[in-house]
């Protein structure tokens, strides 16, 4: 079988959670079946090196300045050039027109949510873009993967798609990466961000779903009721947007209580999470929650919603909070910061959970789940999928 998998953005420096985890699935995929040919669909970008040429693995750059031109252009002209008779869209849309039966991985329908005007442009844009497109583009394809039970519910809900057609692939832990070390091997990163010897991590960035507002009210809370407070490491947001919002608490910045390295390195991740005494993932909305079990893998107890999937995924491993409520995040960060043993039960517990999740389990779904469409397309009585009725009778 020759399968074309997109990843737009596959080869930028700075990934993110889609990039992260089709680059890992496409890894385990590539080992597991080397019968069959990988056609990587990407944009060119710097790191190029993540991800080569090999055996069954065939790297297809593709040209294109936005979403749009890629997804709905020069991307179908590459499929048709090569030949593919599967096409994995992994980024949440797809082609209107493609050559090749498609499978869709929808992270999440959070995008069909109200947008913040408080992210950026770019992010306001990309939001517009898959509100429009999704909802035509989805009853086309042949299988939609998703990556919760809560997401396959949203996306029933939400765009009507039978249940049937929605199949949920938990996404993997690169245990190479991420698994406990001891404390000597992070010292030289310890030193490389300049961070403190006790601290509470914070990966979320600037926008209205990562609820970094509620963070630093809960921060602020923490704070002024313990005795020690421990800083704050923030990499995904800036001292102005920091400074921005103590000043409605009236309580001073301390650089060496909020500390904001930037964008923290693939490599290094795996020790930061290991070097912190909480890790904190008070998100407002989440199709999975990598980080959740990237931080329990490493060792560092877990602070998350009891909102959407978090639940799911942290299952009892973590202390779940209101998202809504800063009060019930600075009263686990207090929690756990004063209690030694719920915090080493927790981390317990982490390791525990973190064994449910790994990319061998799901790439193996995902070849079963491409076998099913290339069975369905060859079979001369099937239809095509976009002439098919592939709404459900009732929307929920």
């Amino acid at each position: 079988m020759k399968i074309g998998i997109e990843v737009q953005r596959l080869f930028r420096k700075k990934k993110f959670g889609i990039e992260i985890s089709s680059l890992e699935l496409i890894k385990k995929l590539r080992d597991i079946e080397p019968a069959h040919e990988f056609v990587i669909f990407a944009k060119n970008d710097e790191d190029r090196a993540c991800l080569e040429t090999s055996g069954n693995v065939k790297i297809k750059l593709v040209a294109g300045k936005m979403f749009a031109d890629f997804e709905q252009f020069f991307l179908p002209l590459a499929v048709r050039r090569e030949g593919v008779d599967i096409l994995h869209c992994t980024g949440n849309t797809t082609p209107y027109f493609c050559s090749a039966p498609i499978v869709q991985t929808l992270h999440d329908v959070i995008f069909m949510d109200d947008i913040s005007e408080t992210d950026s442009y770019y992010q306001r844009f990309g939001n517009h873009y898959r509100r429009r497109m999704v909802p035509i583009v989805t009853p086309r394809s042949e299988i939609v993967i998703t990556v919760s039970e809560y997401e396959k519910e949203r996306i029933i809900q939400r765009l009507g798609i039978a249940d049937q057609k929605i199949h949920v692939v938990y996404n993997g832990l690169d245990e190479k990466r991420f698994y406990p070390r001891p404390y000597d091997s992070h010292v030289s990163v310890k030193r490389k961000y300049d961070l403190p010897e006790d601290f509470i991590l914070f990966l979320g960035n600037a926008s209205f779903r990562k609820n970094a507002d509620r963070v630093i009210e809960a921060y602020v809370q923490y704070s002024r009721k313990s005795d020690n407070p421990m800083a704050l490491v923030a990499p995904g947001l800036t001292q102005d947007f920091i400074i921005n919002k103590l000043s409605k608490y009236k309580f001073p910045f301390d650089k060496q209580k909020f500390i904001t390295p930037g964008y923290i390195l693939d490599q290094d991740l795996s020790s930061i999470y290991g070097l912190s005494k909480i890790f904190l993932f008070p998100s407002i909305s989440e199709g999975f929650g990598m980080p959740v079990i990237e931080a329990m893998a490493c060792g560092s107890p877990v602070i998350t919603s009891n909102t959407s999937s978090m639940p799911e995924i942290a299952g009892n491993a973590a202390i779940l909070i209101d998202p809504a409520s800063a009060s019930s995040i600075a009263d686990a960060l207090l929690s756990l910061s004063g209690n030694e043993s719920l915090r080493l039960h927790k981390i317990d517990k982490g390791f525990s959970n973190a064994t449910r999740f790994n990319w061998t389990a799901s790439a193996e779904k995902v070849l079963s789940l491409y076998d099913r469409v290339l069975k369905r397309v060859q079979n001369p009585q099937t239809t095509a999928a976009f002439l098919r009725k592939e709404y459900s009778t009732s929307k929920r």
